[in-house]
């Protein structure tokens, strides 16, 4: 997100703007018709101010929540960059690969697939992650989890925007593979 356009950015701008016009009315050069209508315009800077704060913190719950939803997932969900450096893990991802959060994120996504995999698997994302295709990519994997038992999994990833940086990414969901 960029800086200028988060609410608290916002609120503080409206609170800058807010004390130059306390300022300005408390100069006695301004006329009267002036000085009511800084009067209402200040009114008005006020309420929009609290409309502001209103719903920055709903965009707050809501980041929360989308946070929660992401984190508890009932499915593997991993977020990866362009190179392939895991970005965020939720908890079922986290189990399904047998590590804990500083063993996944950070990590290369190839150091959780299987020996015979990688090109199998990581080749066809370059196009995703270079805006090749707006398709999600869909298929079967074997990956390789820290407790190194080899795992058969069904996989889908669809290009994304990284949130900090912009850059594309990918979003990972992992099932294990039903058992034929």
């Amino acid at each position: 997100m960029n800086p200028r356009s988060s609410p608290a950015w916002l609120l503080s701008s409206v609170s800058a703007a807010r004390e130059l016009m306390v300022k300005r009315l408390g100069a006695d050069s301004l006329e009267t018709e002036v000085k009511r209508a800084m009067k209402v315009a200040l009114e008005e800077l006020d309420l929009m101010r609290q409309e502001l704060e209103a719903q920055a913190a709903r965009l707050v719950r809501e980041n929360e929540r989308y946070a929660e939803f992401f984190e508890y997932a009932p499915d593997a969900y991993l977020v990866t960059d362009a190179a392939g450096v895991i970005r965020e893990a939720n908890q079922a991802a986290r189990e399904l690969l047998s590590a804990p959060r500083d063993e996944v994120v950070g990590h290369s996504f190839s150091e959780y697939i299987a020996p015979a995999e990688p090109v199998n698997l990581l080749a066809p994302t370059v196009g995703l992650t270079l805006g090749g295709t707006a398709q999600p990519l869909a298929g079967r994997a074997r990956m390789q989890p820290r407790d190194g038992r080899a795992l058969a999994v069904e996989f889908s990833a669809r290009a994304i925007a990284l949130k900090k940086s912009g850059a594309r990414g990918l979003c990972w969901l992992i099932r294990p593979a039903p058992r034929p």
